[in-house]
C-alpha cells in the first residue's frame, strides 16, 4: 500500500509540471454534493434510506494540484447524523473546453459509517477510519462555478464497544463548486 501511495503521489507531481487546471486567476474552490441510497433487505418489510452530503473547501497549492478539506455528513433513516471528516489531495487536468478531469486520494475520521442496519453512525463511541481514492469531472461555467461528478470508494475502518469491522463502499457524488 505504501508503494502505491507513494507511487500516486510521484505521477501527481510530474502532472503539476505540464499545465494550470484551475480557472484562470482563481486559487479556492468551495463546493458541495449529494449521494443518495436506498435499499431492501429481502423479507423485510421496509427499506433503508442513506443521504450523503459533502463540503469541501480547496486551495490550488500549485497549477492542478488542490488540498480539498472535506467535511461528509451521512443521514440514515431513522440514525443520527454521521460524519466523516477527510483530507483529500487531487490533481486537476487540462483539456481542450470547459472539462477537467480529476483524481483524488485522501484519509479521514469520523463516527462511523453503516451500509446496512448492523452499524451505528452518530454514536460517540463509534470510530472510524477512512482511506478515499476517486475520479470525476468538473465541467466549467465560465470562470466561476463547475458541475461536480465523481466516483469515490472509501475504505472504512471502526471501532465500537469491543467490535471493529471494515467496509468498502463504492459511491457516485454529484455537486457544485464555486472558485474564487
Amino acid at each position: 500500500m505504501k508503494k502505491a501511495v507513494l507511487s500516486f503521489v510521484v505521477i501527481l507531481f510530474a502532472c503539476t509540471l505540464v499545465v494550470s487546471a484551475q480557472p484562470a486567476g482563481k486559487k479556492w474552490e468551495i463546493g458541495f454534493g449529494l449521494s443518495f441510497s436506498n435499499f431492501k433487505f429481502e423479507g423485510d418489510s421496509g427499506s433503508t434510506s442513506i443521504l450523503n452530503i459533502p463540503f469541501r473547501v480547496g486551495y490550488y497549492v500549485w497549477k492542478g494540484l488542490e488540498i480539498e478539506p472535506e467535511v461528509m455528513l451521512t443521514k440514515i433513516s431513522d440514525v443520527d447524523f454521521g460524519f466523516n471528516l477527510a483530507a483529500n489531495l487531487l490533481y486537476n487536468f487540462q483539456l481542450q473546453g470547459n472539462f477537467r478531469p480529476f483524481i483524488l486520494v485522501g484519509f479521514g475520521y469520523g463516527n462511523g459509517f453503516a451500509p446496512y442496519d448492523a452499524l451505528y453512525i452518530g454514536d460517540s463511541d463509534t470510530n472510524s477510519t477512512l482511506i478515499n481514492a476517486g475520479g470525476g469531472v468538473k465541467y466549467l461555467f465560465g470562470d466561476r462555478a463547475a458541475i461536480r461528478v465523481e466516483y469515490r470508494y472509501s475504505h472504512n475502518h471502526m471501532k465500537w464497544e469491543e467490535y471493529s469491522e471494515n467496509v468498502n463502499t463504492h459511491k457516485v457524488l454529484t455537486g457544485i463548486s464555486l472558485f474564487f
